[in-house]
């Protein structure tokens, strides 16, 4: 039977009238000032059109990402200041069937202010979603506001294991997996994959989508971590 994550999400294939919705598991000051980059067009010969056959929802663990990024300028409202992030919202992505899946369908608009504002605390880089709407959300809706608003609403309805516990029990993979699904009952372990560097730190999670937003199991292609390797957390943003 379906979990309260699972139920209710139909209600995105409307995609209109979604409010602003908190992050949590975020500490998270929204900045008086976000720079709008520059739109972003489709590289020469990388527009693939190919039918749409379901979703997945992208996470990235902070932590581990400033670790690595977090002294480059253009990254200093993510990983500096007050703000501290867990998981954010890294993307929505069109999936497609077998090795190919839809990207760059269409030259789009830069991502305007207020929408860059309404989901920076889940999505904290202006940079980020301009790449995600350009490439991705430009093969899903039709305005950079529906796609974010579908995405953020995915993204707020997860609930996140207690991640510095997990940390600090020298995990493997099965241990995260197992974690995240008693949090958000209705999910199984095939509908996750848990994304980890060449050292096997926690780089983020994917979770496979159909047409229709729920949760399904995920296609072949779609790789992830072995459940028995091992799993490092970072835990300070």
């Amino acid at each position: 039977m379906a979990g309260k994550w699972m139920r209710g999400l139909a209600v995105i294939v409307a995609l209109t009238g979604f409010p602003a919705l908190a992050v949590a598991q975020n500490q998270c000051a929204i900045p008086q000032s976000i720079p709008v980059d520059r739109a972003i067009f489709p590289p020469p010969g990388a527009t693939v059109l190919v039918p749409l056959t379901g979703h997945v929802l992208s996470l990235s663990w902070s932590p581990q990402f400033c670790k690595v990024h977090g002294d480059e300028k253009k990254n200093a409202p993510q990983c500096g200041g007050s703000n501290r992030f867990g998981f954010i919202l890294h993307g929505l992505w069109p999936d497609g069937d077998g090795q190919r899946d839809p990207q760059w369908c269409k030259r789009v608009a830069a991502v305007t202010w207020d929408v860059l504002r309404a989901n920076f605390c889940a999505t904290p880089s202006a940079a980020l979603m301009q790449h995600e709407w350009a490439k991705h959300g430009s093969c899903i809706e039709s305005d950079a506001g529906r796609y974010f608003r579908a995405a953020n609403l995915l993204y707020t309805s997860l609930k996140f294991p207690d991640m510095d516990a997990l940390s600090r029990a020298q995990p493997v993979v099965r241990d995260f997996t197992t974690a995240f699904i008693a949090a958000n009952p209705g999910l199984t372990s095939d509908m996750i994959r848990v994304d980890v560097t060449p050292l096997s730190w926690l780089e983020g999670v994917r979770l496979c989508l159909g047409r229709d937003y729920r949760p399904k199991p995920c296609p072949r292609d779609i790789g992830g971590a072995g459940p028995d390797g091992k799993l490092r957390i970072w835990r300070t943003n």
